[in-house]
């Protein structure tokens, strides 16, 4: 089981190194620019965690984390792991910083929190229509606010760094400390998973094993194979146990077709999912326009509606 695990990340690895390639390099250089509104909105924590045990060669884990300013004393909301893609793995810091200094996820929530949004706050990656559901949507029911927790996912992950042994740390490491430091609904329906690429092929698989501690889960782009995607569709029919789920691709996202077949497999075991296709590449032009806005606006709403 393990010897497979090893081979299906080394082609995962191969997969993603080939999309990453592909990316424009001007993009890839320009990291996102957060703005006075979204520095306001809320407060940016910088944690650092041991592994677990303590000698693992991934070394320190460290998580950025996003808190709501302006709360109710009593209020909590519910709560978001946020998985960094492959591009991020060099460093426990650049990981943990990805979301918000390369994927601008501030700037896309205080957005969520100023509606009505425009073409530009998805980086012009957006149709007329699905413009006009989202801005209808807020419009209708205003966007909450979330705790978003941004761990270091380290390279390894799948091989050197088993999916069980980071599920593991989520759920007795990182999840607590939250739970204990964090204004975060401490239940497992007001808890979601998710990520981008290497990070959202992640969430799928630690979110299906640990029903014990997410209620929903999500990907964006998510490094999604061909070969693999049969027992991944076995999987969901076994253990999602009817907890939301949503995947993200895009239209030049390099793995498209694998994952558009994977919701055909889900289709085909009556697995209840939403399979969404939007604009632009596999990029980090997508990630700070369609990919943050399209995560938190999701789970706001699934991890609410638990």
């Amino acid at each position: 089981m393990r010897r497979r695990a090893f081979l299906a990340s080394l082609a995962t690895a191969g997969a993603l190194s080939a999309a990453c390639r592909r990316r424009k390099r001007t993009e890839a250089a320009a990291p996102s620019q957060s703005s006075d509104a979204a520095i306001a909105s809320y407060e940016i924590r910088d944690w650092e965690l041991p592994t677990e045990p303590p000698s693992r060669p991934d070394g320190e884990r460290r998580c950025v984390v996003l808190v709501p300013r302006g709360l109710a004393p009593d209020a909590k909301v519910p709560l978001l792991i946020a998985l960094h893609g492959m591009g991020e793995t060099t460093s426990p810091r650049t990981g943990a910083y990805a979301w918000v200094e390369s994927y601008g996820l501030d700037r896309a929530l205080a957005r969520l929190h100023h509606p009505p949004l425009g073409a530009a706050d998805f980086r012009g990656l957006v149709t007329p229509a699905r413009l006009a559901a989202i801005n209808a949507d807020l419009a209708k029911r205003p966007f909450g606010g979330l705790v978003i927790a941004c761990p270091y996912l380290p390279r390894g992950i799948g091989s050197e760094v088993p999916y069980d042994v980071y599920g593991t740390w989520l759920g007795e490491r990182l999840l607590p400390k939250l739970r204990a430091e964090a204004p975060v609904i401490a239940t497992p329906q007001a808890t979601g998973i998710d990520g981008v690429s290497l990070g959202g092929i992640t969430a799928l698989r630690i979110g299906l094993s640990r029903a014990d501690l997410f209620g929903a889960i999500g990907a964006l782009q998510p490094a999604v194979l061909d070969e693999t995607s049969d027992a991944l569709a076995d999987t969901f029919a076994q253990r999602l146990g009817g907890r939301p789920l949503r995947i993200v691709t895009s239209t030049e996202d390099a793995f498209r077709d694998p994952i558009v077949a994977l919701g055909g497999k889900l289709a085909a075991r009556k697995v209840p999912h939403e399979l969404f296709v939007s604009e632009g590449p596999h990029d980090y032009v997508w990630n700070q326009g369609p990919g943050g806005i399209e995560m938190a606006l999701w789970h706001d709403r699934a991890l609410r509606a638990t």
